[in-house]
């Protein structure tokens, strides 16, 4: 590879009782040809043996312990106010990254400027057998005209067919390589009126700003960011040369039949498939332009008649989503605000992006 600068990379990973997998995980990080790494664990308040195995792998780790399980965005959010590195990644802990993930992911990131965060190629990882797989987990977020968002190739085969380095719509949040500039552009003040409902004023004053909605739990938390900052001028890099494998269970297809939606649907806890929808369309409220909706009006109300049809016959216990969605729509509409008042990027520009 050509010869740089070797920017300071701070890896977080944010970690709540991740035993099962956290040894692997970190002698990956280990074994990385990347030379000026910084790594540290946010521990969401483990009570298993994830910080011991950690310690046996790592002996000079630095471990940062939250005071309880602040989830995933949670935990990333907090997590940056701990590094002034050039480029932060995210990383969960059943992520394998190949040796020289890192060091490709810096280099693309060193030659892409306007791009905000870094997609990889990530595989499956067959954790039960142990073994690296060739089947496409994702590359990266594709969007449709009906508000449909999927991980492009799931669950196909890789024969090279995403094998060119390209932007994309969204990154996916299993290992996101982050340009610090561009989260730092992007971070919403708790401070605001829309942010009352936190009931911990101490954390509100040490940890003034998020970066991943804290509203969005667990799911669509990375399309809402990815988005935002694709408003805000940032986009999402594609690059299949940095690799890494993920353990899985269960994520959007691009099959868009409804037979292989219904059969999908089914294998998604209940609660998780509630959280999905309601984030994702608490996403749309946030960063879609209203002139956009209109214009994909035919296409949107086709899905979500098609999918409001489905729950009320099959599904019922996702119907407390639309509850929560009215709930939360003023403070969805404040942070809209904020959002549209930052934005440098035009209603027609982002059209382009849904297929």
């Amino acid at each position: 590879m050509k010869k740089m600068s070797n920017p300071e990379v701070s890896v977080h990973l944010i970690v709540h009782n991740g035993e099962k997998y956290i040894g692997k995980c970190l002698e990956a990080l280990k074994a990385q040809t990347y030379p000026n790494i910084k790594f540290r664990v946010f521990d969401n308040a483990s009570t298993d043996a994830t910080l011991s195995i950690a310690k046996n792998i790592f002996a000079d780790i630095e471990i940062i312990k939250f005071d309880k399980n602040y989830i995933l965005g949670g935990g990333f959010n907090r997590s940056l106010y701990y590094t002034d590195s050039v480029y932060v990644v995210g990383l969960s802990v059943d992520i394998i990254m190949a040796p020289d993930f890192i060091e490709r992911a810096c280099g693309a990131m060193e030659k892409n400027k306007k791009m905000g965060v870094l997609q990889a190629k990530i595989l499956r990882w067959d954790f039960e057998n142990n073994k690296k797989t060739k089947i496409i987990d994702t590359t990266g977020m594709q969007i449709f005209k009906s508000r449909r968002i999927i991980n492009r190739g799931h669950g196909e085969k890789d024969r090279g067919q995403y094998d060119k380095a390209e932007e994309i719509f969204c990154y996916e949040g299993a290992v996101p390589f982050f340009r610090a500039k561009a989260l730092g552009e992007a971070k919403m003040e708790k401070f605001k009126p829309f942010y009352a409902h936190y009931s911990d004023p101490a954390d509100r004053a040490r940890y003034p700003y998020e970066y991943l909605d804290e509203d969005f739990i667990w799911y669509a938390d990375e399309v809402d960011l990815g988005w935002r900052m694709r408003l805000l001028g940032w986009g999402s890099w594609y690059e299949p040369g940095a690799l890494a494998w993920h353990d899985r269970q269960t994520t959007h297809k691009l099959s868009g039949s409804y037979k292989n939606f219904i059969k999908h649907r089914k294998t998604v806890p209940g609660f998780k498939r509630k959280l999905d929808f309601q984030n994702q369309r608490l996403a749309f409220i946030k960063n879609d332009f209203w002139v956009n909706m209109l214009l994909d009006i035919p296409w949107f109300l086709k899905r979500e008649l098609f999918l409001f049809a489905y729950m009320l016959v099959w599904e019922r216990e996702s119907l407390g989503a639309y509850l929560n969605i009215i709930k939360m729509f003023g403070k969805m509409i404040a942070k809209r605000r904020v959002i549209m008042e930052k934005r440098v990027v035009s209603a027609s520009n982002m059209r382009k992006w849904f297929k």
